[in-house]
């Protein structure tokens, strides 16, 4: 049996669509799972998600790391979720938890009242 092409076309493009879906968050879809946006300011998006019961995961309580540049500034505001963030483009990882689930939320930003979130994925910080 033969298969016509617009069949073949419809089953490869359902394929894709199937693949992507699970990303962190669609092209298309600026919100993502947790209510926050891309673009959206730091400050508000942890406030959201603290409404919505995700707790900061606190990063570098044992490991003597020391944090330098804008993670100073995220620490002395108690943004303890902290990972990292990178000296040439500052951007910054910052790690929540919510019953067995965990959620890794990325931003960029200089001053901290300029970081906005710009991606965010269901994804645990690494094991020291």
């Amino acid at each position: 049996m033969k298969a016509s092409t617009p069949v073949l076309v419809a089953v490869y493009c359902m394929g894709i669509s199937a693949a992507f879906a699970g990303g962190p968050q669609a092209s298309n879809d600026k919100h993502g799972p947790v209510g926050i946006a891309i673009g959206e300011r730091l400050v508000a998006a942890k406030a959201k998600l603290v409404k919505q019961g995700w707790k900061p995961t606190r990063m570098h309580t044992n490991d003597g790391y020391e944090y330098s540049g804008v993670e100073k500034e995220l620490a002395a505001r108690k943004f303890f979720e902290l990972d990292t963030c990178s000296f040439d483009s500052s951007r910054c990882i910052l790690y929540y938890s919510k019953k067995a689930a965990c959620l890794r939320v990325d931003t960029i930003g200089e001053q901290f009242n300029d970081m906005t979130v710009t991606r965010w994925t269901r994804e645990c910080p690494e094991a020291p």
